[in-house]
C-alpha cells in the first residue's frame, strides 16, 4: 500500500511534460552513474542504443519518460532539480500561466491542519520572510499608547511572581518617561526595541536592555487587564526578548561527581530534601517552585486554562512518568509543568506533608551538609534536558511558551511530542547519575 501511494504521489508530482529537456537529461546521466547502464535500461523500459542517443544527444528523450524517471529519485533530489514553476504545474496551482488562488489556498489550509506541517510551514515563512511577517502581525496589534499610570504602578509592586522595590520602581519611572511614554505599540516601536540601542525623548540613544525589561512587565500587565489576548501577548514577548537564559546557565561549572555525591549524602541523610532535588533535576523546575507545590500538593484538583478554553487536571500519570500542572505561565518566572517520573508519585504521598521551607533546606544542605545549593539542581537538569531533547520540547516543560507562541493546537502537539520525549531522558538523567530507575528514599 505505501509503496503504491509513493507511486502515485511520484507520478502527481511528475507527470508527463513535466521536465526540460535540460532536466532529463541531467536525471538520466545521475541515474546510469548510480545502477549502471544495464539496470537503467531495466528500470526506464528502454533499449540500450536508445539510452545511447539520449545520452549523447543524438535524440531527444521523450516526456513519456519523466514519471519513470522521477521514480529513481527521493524528493528532496526531485525538489532540487524542478523549478517552483514545475512544481505549481504539477500540483494544479497555475496553469497557462496563471495562478489559481482558491486551490493555493485550499492547499495551505489543508496542509495547516496538520500540526508537523504547520509547524514546518511557519518556521520557513519565519526564516525567509521575517520582516513581511512583522509589518504583518505589527497590523494585528490593538492600537494602545503607552502611558504610566498608577494601576501598572501598583501592579508592579504587588505582582505575586518578584514584585519590584521602590529603587527600582523609581528607575523604571525614568526609563519610562525616557524612552516609552506617549509612544503607539506597533511595527515601529518593536523594530526600535530589537536594536542595541534607540533614539528617545532626550534625542539621546539608549541601551534598549533595560528599556526592553520595562516593556515586557508592561505586556504582561496588559494581558493581565484582558487588553490582550493570549496570541498577542506570546508574539510580543517572543519578539521583544528579556534575559539571555542561557548565558546564565554556562557560568558555573556543575560536576557530574559532584551532582553524584550530593544525591547520596541528601538519600541517606535526609530523603525529603533529596524528593525536592530529585525533581529538579528530572524537571528544570525552580527551587520556589518545587517546594510551594509539594506544600499544596492537590493532585485531584482541576483548573480552566484561559488561552486552551478547556479544563486540566492538576496531575496526569502515563505509564513511564507523570505530570502536575503549576499554571505559571505568564509569570516572570514560568512554570507551566512538573514533570517527573512515576516512582516517585509515591514518595511525593509520603514527604508531601513534611518539606521543610526554602530557608531550611537551604541550611540543611549547604551549610550543614554541605552540598551543592538546591539551584544548581535545576541548572543541572536544564543542560541535560538541553543535550537530551529538541530545543522546543524541553522549552515546552520549563514553560517558555513566550518563546515558543504557544497556541490551542500547539499546545496539545508540543505536549504529545514532550510526553514521548520524556522518557527517554529519565533513562538519561539515570545513566549520567547513576540512578536505579530512579533510587527513592
Amino acid at each position: 500500500m505505501e509503496a503504491s501511494e509513493t507511486r502515485s504521489e511520484k507520478i502527481m508530482l511528475c507527470p508527463p511534460g513535466t521536465l526540460s529537456v535540460e532536466q532529463r537529461l541531467k536525471l538520466l546521466e545521475e541515474l546510469v552513474g548510480r545502477l549502471g547502464a544495464k539496470r537503467a535500461t531495466e528500470k526506464l523500459g528502454i533499449s540500450r542504443a536508445s539510452l545511447y542517443r539520449y545520452l549523447n544527444r543524438q535524440r531527444e528523450i521523450p516526456e513519456e519518460l519523466d514519471p519513470r524517471l522521477c521514480m529513481e529519485f527521493g524528493d528532496d533530489e526531485l525538489l532540487a532539480v524542478l523549478s517552483n514553476k514545475q512544481l505549481l504545474e504539477s500540483a494544479g496551482v497555475l496553469k497557462d500561466g496563471r495562478l489559481n488562488i482558491p486551490l493555493l489556498i485550499a492547499l495551505i489550509d489543508a496542509a495547516m491542519q496538520n500540526e508537523e506541517a504547520k509547524q514546518v510551514i511557519l518556521k520557513r515563512f519565519l526564516t525567509q520572510y521575517k520582516e513581511e511577517l512583522q509589518e504583518l502581525l505589527a497590523q494585528t496589534i490593538p492600537r494602545i499608547e503607552l502611558h504610566w499610570d498608577k494601576g501598572f504602578e501598583k501592579w508592579l509592586t504587588e505582582k505575586k511572581s518578584k514584585p519590584i522595590t521602590g529603587r527600582t520602581l523609581k528607575d523604571y519611572k525614568n526609563i519610562w518617561s525616557t524612552c516609552l511614554q506617549g509612544k503607539v505599540l506597533g511595527w515601529h516601536l518593536l523594530k526600535q526595541l530589537e536594536g542595541s540601542k534607540m533614539l528617545c525623548r532626550d534625542n539621546k540613544y539608549h541601551p534598549t536592555g533595560w528599556v526592553r525589561q520595562v516593556f515586557r512587565h508592561y505586556i504582561r500587565y496588559l494581558y493581565v487587564q484582558g487588553k490582550l489576548d493570549w496570541d498577542t501577548y506570546t508574539r510580543l514577548l517572543l519578539a521583544i526578548p528579556g534575559r539571555r537564559y542561557k548565558k546564565k546557565l554556562d557560568q558555573k561549572p556543575i560536576r557530574e561527581e559532584d551532582v553524584q555525591k550530593t544525591l547520596q549524602i541528601l538519600r541517606e541523610r535526609r530523603p525529603d530534601i533529596y524528593l525536592v532535588y530529585l525533581l529538579m533535576i528530572y524537571s528544570g523546575t525552580r527551587f520556589e517552585h518545587v517546594v510551594s507545590s509539594l506544600k499544596s500538593w492537590r493532585p485531584d484538583e482541576t483548573l480552566y486554562v484561559e488561552y486552551l478554553k478547556s479544563n486540566i487536571k492538576r496531575l496526569t500519570c502515563l505509564e513511564t512518568h507523570c505530570r502536575y500542572y503549576l499554571g505559571k505561565e505568564t509569570d516572570i518566572k514560568p512554570a507551566a509543568f512538573m514533570f517527573f517520573p512515576r516512582k516517585l508519585l509515591t514518595v511525593i504521598e509520603e514527604y508531601k506533608s513534611r518539606i521543610p521551607s526554602r530557608h531550611r533546606i537551604y541550611k540543611v544542605a549547604v551549610k550543614k551538609l554541605g552540598v551543592l545549593a538546591p539551584k544548581y539542581m535545576r541548572i543541572f537538569g536544564i543542560r541535560l534536558m538541553d543535550a537530551a531533547m529538541e530545543d522546543d520540547v524541553y522549552k515546552f516543560i520549563l514553560g517558555k511558551f513566550s518563546e515558543l507562541t504557544v497556541t490551542g493546537g500547539k499546545y496539545l502537539w508540543l505536549l504529545k511530542k514532550a510526553d514521548e520525549a520524556y522518557p527517554q531522558y529519565i533513562e538519561y538523567v539515570n545513566r549520567k547519575l547513576n540512578l536505579n530507575e530512579p533510587e527513592t528514599p
